[in-house]
């Protein structure tokens, strides 16, 4: 939304939505301003989750180096390093099947010291009211 369309909605002057605006953003709370593109329009409607696990030397390698790797990957939304089973979620976009499994197989798999995954694809992606707040 325009700042001025903001100060409609919120009924109040334009300067005054900038400067409070401008605040969040000195503050830290407003990080970026962004596009929400449709991955189905630009031909990439599949979404899934990968489950990986690592299989490299726990004690040499720093996970968050790996997870900065994978995020490199093109087809990669997000990666997350976490507690329990698995060692990463990662957030994933394809334009079909066969399109994801040679991504995993060709690309993902080629990190050194993954370990096996396992793949879950989205049916339906519903936000919720903390969406905005990633």
């Amino acid at each position: 939304m325009s700042t001025q369309s903001i100060a409609d909605r919120l009924n109040m002057p334009r300067v005054t939505a900038h400067d409070r605006i401008r605040r969040l953003q000195e503050r830290g709370i407003v990080r970026r301003f962004t596009v929400d593109i449709d991955a189905g329009v630009v031909g990439s409607p599949l979404n899934g989750f990968i489950l990986a696990n690592w299989q490299g030397e726990r004690g040499l390698t720093d996970r968050r180096m790996v997870a900065q790797e994978i995020c490199e990957l093109s087809f990669v939304k997000s990666c997350h390093i976490v507690t329990g089973q698995w060692d990463f979620i990662i957030q994933v976009v394809a334009k079909d099947m066969e399109d994801l499994g040679d991504a995993i197989l060709d690309r993902l798999s080629g990190i050194e010291g993954m370990g096996h995954t396992r793949t879950m694809v989205s049916f339906y992606d519903y936000g919720g009211p903390a969406e905005a707040l990633s």
